[in-house]
């Protein structure tokens, strides 16, 4: 059998983030795109979130089986359902902090870049980092179980982002 091993680090930089302020490139006017509008919008519900035990104190790090948890800072976890309606879209956006999501439903669509995206199904499950855009991929409601790990200091969970420019 075959061990993976996944590291999942909250830098400090991210910290940066908590003030709501991020850089676009220079010379070019950047737009956010905004999620799918109401009533079609993703919506969430179930949220519970607690401080990571032993993060509080300082830098924190366990693992087991070939899986690694770092974390350089206090840390929270949030976890709740996120549902995405037939046709509705999350907008391009990132988040503090790393978010692993599995579909409990349906199916959706994560694009990280001007390339292909990838379609998960219902037990499937993937992480999210840095800019991207999820839809429903299918023709039912799509359920997704998210799991947020990020910097306690950080005030917001949601970044708009611009859509990549392509070619």
């Amino acid at each position: 059998m075959k061990r993976t091993r996944l590291t999942l680090g909250v830098p400090l930089a991210l910290a940066v983030l908590a003030t709501g302020a991020y850089l676009a490139s220079a010379g070019s006017t950047a737009v956010a795109t905004p999620p799918a509008p109401s009533p079609s919008a993703p919506s969430s519900a179930n949220t519970v979130s607690g401080v990571l035990v032993g993060s509080e104190e300082g830098p924190e790090k366990v693992s087991q089986d070939g899986v690694e948890l770092k974390t350089k800072t206090e840390t929270t976890v949030t976890t709740f359902e996120l549902t995405y309606p037939v046709g509705s879209y999350s907008g391009w956006h990132s988040h503090p902090g790393i978010v692993v999501a599995v579909v409990k439903e349906g199916a959706v669509e994560r694009r990280t870049g001007c390339g292909a995206g990838e379609v998960f199904g219902e037990g499937q499950a993937f992480t999210e980092t840095g800019p991207h855009h999820v839809s429903n991929a299918g023709e039912v409601d799509a359920v997704l179980s998210i799991t947020r790990i990020y910097p306690t200091a950080s005030t917001i969970g949601r970044i708009d982002e611009p859509a990549p420019r392509c070619s």
